[in-house]
């Protein structure tokens, strides 16, 4: 998540995958901080373990046996951290797999209604063309009184015909953006 995916603003679920990015967030924040505890508690270990290797050299004594059971209490302590560090990494991987679905449920919606709207717009064209061809040929065959009334209806579709195909060009664009994106996202 550390690289801008300024495009993903587009997509219609941003706010789920926003409210996801926080919770990932959240969760490295909370696995630095149990990472450097178990740093901590580890050394504590590695010092009571020095610590009752020079006293096993004398005699039993009440303090090596208070010093084991510090020994104790921080493994106690370290796998309590062990676990929660795992859960951690857990729910940041579930998180991440989430927000993987969330891109691919967006991309989706965007490229339907992308793809959608190139289809339309070839169905406009196909009828734009129609009436613009039709429009032509009667004002070709018709007499000058009418000339000027198909010539403007002919006018009229070939200019239909160009906002068709610059609308279908925009569509077209959208879609090679589209698969772009997700073939940067998954691969």
């Amino acid at each position: 998540m550390a690289r801008t995916r300024r495009y993903l603003n587009n997509l219609p679920n941003i706010a789920r995958i926003k409210d996801l990015a926080h919770d990932i967030l959240d969760y490295e924040l909370k696995l630095d901080q149990a990472q450097q505890e178990r740093s901590r508690v580890k050394n504590e270990i590695l010092a009571l373990e020095t610590k009752l290797i020079a006293m096993e050299r004398g005699e039993y004594s009440p303090k090596r046996e208070k010093t084991r059971m510090k020994l104790n209490n921080f493994a106690d302590d370290l796998v309590a951290t062990d676990k929660i560090i795992k859960d951690l990494k857990r729910n940041i991987s579930d998180s991440k797999s989430m927000v993987n679905d969330e891109i691919r449920e967006g991309l989706s919606k965007i490229y339907k209604k992308a793809k959608l709207e190139r289809d339309e717009g070839l169905k406009d064209l196909i009828r734009h063309q129609n009436l613009a061809d039709e429009a032509h040929n009667k004002f070709a065959n018709s007499s000058p009184e009418e000339s000027s009334q198909y010539h403007h209806q002919w006018i009229s579709n070939v200019q239909r015909v160009i906002e068709d195909e610059e609308r279908i060009e925009r569509s077209e664009k959208e879609l090679e953006a589209i698969k772009r994106v997700y073939r940067l996202e998954f691969g």
